[in-house]
């Protein structure tokens, strides 16, 4: 993937959408960490996506071979997404902070950093769900995350992506708002949970 350099297309997305929406922004900062764990989900998802797909299907297979099977390789690939992941919700809790002007809490900082917590599990859950194997052909696994990336925000009451969002934009005290986000975390990292033992399943099945 350092070779390829694919990464760098979703991370200059997550980049260029805080510039856009969070420089100079007065309201509140749960606000503006709305757009921050929406830019995260897409970012995480076709991270997770250009990871598995990095490789054509013979030199997957060595690397299969070498990692110590498909399980391992899929763990790697796993804790590569969400280390990466971290490091751009790192950035997308602070940069909010610096470029804008806002009433900075701990309540708030912390919702942000749930919600985005929150956004980064759903992409990856949904990249490994539309990447090899499960669909084998790239072209396909992009087109069909960004129909997924574009359903779950947008589909009323779906967890844990569009309630959170909602509540993120609601008047709600950020304190408040804690309880429920701690929630959607739970269920977010459930779907990781999930999405990695069926993607392990089949890849098992398939070597």
């Amino acid at each position: 993937m350092l070779h390829g350099q694919r990464y760098l297309a979703p991370l200059l997305l997550h980049l260029s959408v805080l510039s856009i929406f969070t420089v100079n922004d007065i309201g509140p900062l749960t606000g503006s960490y709305v757009v921050a764990a929406g830019s995260l989900l897409v970012a995480s998802c076709w991270l997770t996506i250009t990871i598995r797909n990095q490789e054509d299907p013979a030199r997957r297979a060595v690397s299969t071979v070498t990692a110590g099977g498909p399980g391992r390789l899929l763990a790697a690939e796993i804790v590569l997404a969400l280390l990466t992941g971290l490091a751009l919700l790192l950035g997308g809790t602070v940069f909010p902070i610096v470029a804008g002007d806002h009433v900075v809490t701990p309540a708030a900082v912390t919702a942000g950093v749930l919600a985005q917590a929150t956004a980064l599990c759903t992409g990856i859950a949904v990249g490994l769900l539309c990447a090899r194997p499960l669909v084998p052909r790239p072209g396909w696994s992009l087109l069909t995350a960004l129909l997924v990336i574009g359903a779950i925000p947008l589909t009323p009451g779906l967890p844990p992506i569009n309630p959170m969002l909602k509540l993120l934009s609601s008047t709600r005290p950020p304190a408040a708002q804690l309880p429920a986000l701690v929630t959607h975390l739970t269920v977010a990292a459930t779907l990781l949970t999930a999405a990695a033992l069926a993607t392990d399943r089949l890849a098992r099945r398939r070597t």
